[in-house]
């Protein structure tokens, strides 16, 4: 009756182990790709793994930052939250912190520039129509 009464914990308890081992990608995997910009579809941010992103406008290059994700960003701080930090050649910083990265497969990657607190969204897929 004991080894029955174990057994029972035992498959009880499974489910709660294997769920607990289930986390979810970070999001500087899931940043990885291009992005379009979802109020001009020509500019698009590639993010690659290597810590670096590309900023293009109608295919043409324009500028190369290099980025961070973390808990925190200038003067802007959050266990719960993370924010990206864009740094370009001259060493000027520019924060942003990541509301959503493709979430559910939704192919958007939702900002909020911390020094204008304007929201910025992208699509990873230029099909994709985002409602409002």
């Amino acid at each position: 009756m004991k080894k029955l009464l174990l057994i029972l914990l035992l498959l009880i308890k499974a489910p709660a182990v294997f769920a607990q081992n289930q986390t979810e990608e970070p999001s500087s995997k899931k940043i990885i790709g291009a992005w379009y910009s979802d109020a001009n579809r020509s500019i698009k941010w590639v993010f690659n793994p290597d810590g670096k992103v590309y900023n293009y406008n109608n295919d043409a290059f324009k500028v190369m930052y290099r980025y961070t994700i973390s808990h925190s960003c200038q003067n802007n701080s959050d266990d719960d939250a993370e924010f990206i930090t864009l740094m370009d050649k001259d060493g000027d910083e520019f924060c942003f912190k990541i509301n959503a990265v493709n979430e559910n497969k939704s192919g958007i990657l939702s900002l909020i520039n911390m020094n204008t607190m304007q929201p910025l969204l992208f699509v990873n897929n230029l099909n994709i129509q985002i409602l409002k």
